[in-house]
This record gives C-alpha cells, sequence and structure tokens, in this order.
C-alpha cells in the first residue's frame, strides 16, 4: 500500500508546478522504477532480455518525452485561439508539429525494428499493450488513492 501512495504522489507530482527540480526528479525515478518492474513483470523478460530491451526502450521513450514537452509548449489551445494566429503561423504550426509526429513515428519503427533482433515476436507486440496496461495501472492507483484520501477527509471532519 505505501508503493501505491508513493505513486499516486508522483502522478500528482506530474501536474504541480510548485514542485521543485529535484523533487520531480525523484518521482520520475520512483515511477520509471515501477515501470521496469512492471513491464519486466508482464513481458516476462529474460535478464539478458531486459538487458538489450531497456536501452533501445528508453531511446524511444525519449522522443516520445520530447514530443509531449513540445506539445504542450507549443500546441495548446491558448496558442492556437483562432483569433491569436494568422494563417502563415497556423501553417508554420501545422508543418512543426507533423515534422514531429513523422519523427515520434520514425522512432517507434526504429524501436520495433530494433526489438526484432532481441525480443521474440510475440514479446516485441505484447509491448503495445503492455503500455497501455500501464497506463491504465498508474491510474488505477491514483484513482484508488485519492478516493483513500476524500474519505480519509470526510472521516476528519466534524459530524454537524
Amino acid at each position: 500500500m505505501t508503493m501505491n501512495k508513493i505513486l499516486i504522489m508522483c502522478l500528482l507530482a506530474f501536474g504541480s508546478s510548485q514542485i521543485n527540480t529535484a523533487q520531480s526528479k525523484e518521482d520520475l525515478e520512483k515511477i520509471k522504477t515501477l515501470k521496469v518492474a512492471y513491464f519486466t513483470e508482464h513481458l516476462a523478460l529474460s535478464p539478458e532480455e531486459a538487458e538489450k530491451f531497456w536501452p533501445i526502450y528508453n531511446q524511444h521513450e525519449t522522443v516520445q518525452i520530447e514530443m509531449y514537452s513540445y506539445m504542450r509548449k507549443n500546441m495548446n489551445h491558448r496558442i492556437l485561439k483562432a483569433g491569436e494566429l494568422n494563417e502563415s503561423e497556423a501553417g508554420d504550426k501545422l508543418s512543426e508539429y507533423l515534422s514531429k509526429k513523422s519523427s515520434e513515428e520514425a522512432s517507434l519503427q526504429k524501436m520495433f525494428q530494433a526489438l526484432k533482433g532481441v525480443l521474440p515476436a510475440k514479446k516485441a507486440l505484447a509491448l503495445v499493450h503492455v503500455e497501455e496496461g500501464f497506463r491504465r495501472h498508474l491510474m488505477s492507483l491514483y484513482r484508488k488513492n485519492r478516493n483513500e484520501q476524500r474519505q480519509k477527509k470526510e472521516e476528519e471532519m466534524p459530524k454537524l
């Protein structure tokens, strides 16, 4: 249960702009540790497979993180409001977006090509479902912790 609470706190840290950099890095490391354990278990990676898998996966994940950061910085709704961009600027933003998406897709293809030589095809294909399962697992832990915190607050409130 303690690990679940730690995980939930890590997730909350992602959305909070008040978290300092050191704490945020610590939280990211905790989530990364949970991810390694989840993927290793659900893909049934042998130590040899894991040793070869993680550098390939981490390289692709770096591209995904860069894309997410780019989207948050450059493609948020405030920037893209109809009245704030002229047609030329909108065209430039669209070209940037398509270029980033192409890079992300190329990274995905590169990762799966590299994984063909490291993992059996069934495990490589299962990665798609394991990634989604991990996201659902994190959200489930987050919701569970949030509900527990709400109940705790309700119990602590004086009854009228």
